[in-house]
């Protein structure tokens, strides 16, 4: 296993400022620039869903809370009748 000190020697890209190793640079860059907008664009079907996702959720989110508002209204009034009863 190599030491730090020869992995840090290790020169897996020069380190000059030719212009070459500037242009192989730029390339990778550009390369890496495009791929990301490539995968960014893959994603735009999302766009569509989240709107939807959206208004499912606050639509979930009322009638839970009705129900609640419901489920609590059962109880109270079979509470107030069992008062009345006794």
């Amino acid at each position: 296993m190599p030491s730090q000190g020869e992995r840090q020697n290790y020169n897996w890209r020069p380190n000059d400022y030719s212009s070459t190793t500037l242009h192989r640079y730029d390339m990778e860059a550009e390369h890496w620039t495009k791929a990301f907008k490539n995968a960014s664009n893959n994603h735009t079907v999302g766009d569509i869903v989240t709107p939807v996702n959206s208004m499912i959720g606050v639509i979930n989110l009322i009638l839970s809370i009705l129900s609640l508002i419901l489920i609590i209204l059962i109880h109270f009034v079979k509470w107030l009748r069992s008062l009345i009863i006794k």
